[in-house]
This record gives C-alpha cells, structure tokens and sequence, in this order.
C-alpha cells in the first residue's frame, strides 16, 4: 500500500500540471484562433464595404429608375398607341431590372426580396392602370394617369424598398 501511496505522490501532481497545462494551451489556441478570425473578417469587411455600398447606390438607382415619374420622362411616349407604350414601359422596367440582377449578392435575401417585389408591383401598376384607360386614351394619357397612380399612393413600392435598402446600407457601418 505504501508503494501506491508513494507513486500516488508523483503522479497526482505530474497529472494535474499536465491538465493545467492542457486547459491553459487550449484556452491559448482558441484565443489565437479567434484573434485570427476577426482579423480576416475585419480584413474582409475592408474590402468588401465599398462593394456593397456601391451595391446599395446602383439598386436604389434601379428602384429610382422604374419609379414612373422617372420612368415616363425616359420613354417618352411619342406617337405610340396606348399598347405599345405599356409594352414599352414594361420592357423598360425589365431591362432596368435584370441590368441590376447581380447586386442581389450583396445585400440580403429580404432587401432583395422587397426590390423585386417592386419591380413586380410597377409592373402591376402600370398593367392595370392601361387596362383602366378606355380604347382611345392616349399613351401621353398612360403616361399621366401613371403619375397621378404614383402620388396617390401613400407610399409607393419603390420608396418603400428604398427605405428598407437605406437602413440595410445603415446597419452596414
């Protein structure tokens, strides 16, 4: 028994300095590790920033664009029949949009979410709007009754996928 006792004696303390040991390494590595991380992440963000920002601007340009207020001012209505100018006005928002495609990358899946629901919705809008208007309306016609659609709203698809944008651009900082 006293043999036991006597290697007891040593292993005891060799076992425990070598658990210390072991926790204080861990506890070192982990920190290491995580020391690593924000410095890439941070590294990253660097980078990454300026690309998201610009992200930001080109999709709330796409949203400004297809807002009809702007969108009748950049396809004019010339001597179009009302059909014609509504296809128009729906081909300008598509290319608008698929122009823009690729900045879905980065912001996040809801903003993005809200863009093309936009985009749809203006889409929607300017269907039913030329539907509303009678066979002999004009598209100067269309293209008035689109803003006036506009203003009546409360607020209009486009801004509010611009404010959700604006704060997502926001919390980037």
């Amino acid at each position: 028994m006293e043999a036991f006792v006597e290697i007891l004696k040593y292993t005891f303390p060799a076992a425990l300095m070598l658990l210390l040991t072991y926790l204080l390494l861990s506890n070192f590595v982990d920190n290491e590790e995580k020391r690593r991380a924000f410095y890439l992440r941070k590294d990253l963000q660097k980078k990454s920033l300026p690309l998201r920002m610009q992200a930001f601007e080109r999709i709330i340009m796409l949203l400004e664009r297809v807002t009809p207020n702007h969108l009748v001012i950049r396809v004019k209505p010339g001597s179009m029949t009302i059909g014609q100018y509504r296809k128009a006005l729906v081909e300008a928002v598509r290319q608008e949009f698929d122009y823009n495609i690729t900045q879905q990358v980065y912001v996040s899946d809801e903003a993005w979410n809200h863009v093309v629901s936009a985009k749809s919705q203006v889409i929607s809008i300017i269907n039913k709007v030329a539907g509303t208007l009678g066979a002999d309306a004009t598209a100067a016609d269309l293209a008035k009754e689109l803003i006036n659609a506009e203003m009546a709203a409360e607020i209009f698809p486009t801004k509010a996928a611009i404010l959700l944008i604006k704060h997502e651009a926001a919390r980037s900082f």
